[in-house]
């Protein structure tokens, strides 16, 4: 019998869209001119807040110097959004939520959130828990218990979807059934979910009265 669960909550880059040609543009493009090269490496840091980044990148830098190059990078990215594109099957999945039943944890801040989504023509939801709304980010599981909070579920009753490692360990932690998508993670770097899928378009999604069941691949999650 499938188990009814009251909502779900995706993560954003990487789980409902691509943005990464746009971000490593941007990142390449801080990279040399603060001095690390014109090619940035960006995977490493899937998921990670942008203070964090620069933090790990130039520990050097006082509070104030970090707080400008997160805006320099924050900005560029709200600019630059042209690239981004829905992931294969997101569309159909979110359209077929209710509204009050998903929303998005994303390690990005909301503007940049919101003109993504807008740019790769997917609703923007209700409920967007972002950096600017945590202390701490992704693995820690703040983000997701406060985006259950926001839709009024327990966070028992609710999926939450990503395509990181820290964001499986975040949603785990948070008590919610935690699904994996691939898109530039191994199964192997994500073995902490609960169940794996290909990408949101793997994962079939049905309404009913009393809530939300999944499944992949003909299996209930």
């Amino acid at each position: 019998m499938a188990l009814l669960r009251n909502a779900v909550l995706f993560d954003l880059d990487g789980t409902l869209i691509d943005s990464y040609p746009d971000a490593e543009d941007c990142w390449n493009e801080w990279a040399e001119s603060v001095g690390l090269g014109d090619v940035f490496d960006l995977a490493p840091f899937y998921g990670q807040k942008r203070a964090d980044i620069i933090r790990t990148l130039l520990p050097h830098l006082s509070q104030r110097e970090t707080e400008e190059q997160v805006e320099k990078v924050r900005l560029a990215e709200r600019a630059r959004v042209a690239k981004v594109v829905a992931l294969p099957g997101a569309a159909d999945v979110l359209a077929a939520l209710p509204v009050e039943r998903w929303g998005i944890v994303t390690s990005n801040d909301t503007e940049v959130a919101q003109a993504r989504l807008l740019s790769a023509g997917l609703p923007v939801p209700e409920v967007i828990v972002s950096a600017d709304h945590v202390v701490h980010p992704k693995p820690h599981p703040e983000g997701f218990l406060l985006g259950a909070r926001k839709l009024g579920f327990e966070p028992d009753s609710v999926v939450g979807i990503d395509d990181s490692p820290i964001g499986v360990t975040a949603a785990r932690e948070a008590g919610m059934t935690a699904v994996a998508v691939r898109f530039r993670h191994g199964v192997s770097a994500l073995s902490n979910a609960h169940v794996i899928a290909d990408g949101v378009g793997a994962i079939d999604f049905s309404v009913q009265p009393g809530g939300i069941t999944l499944s992949i691949g003909g299996k209930n999650v």
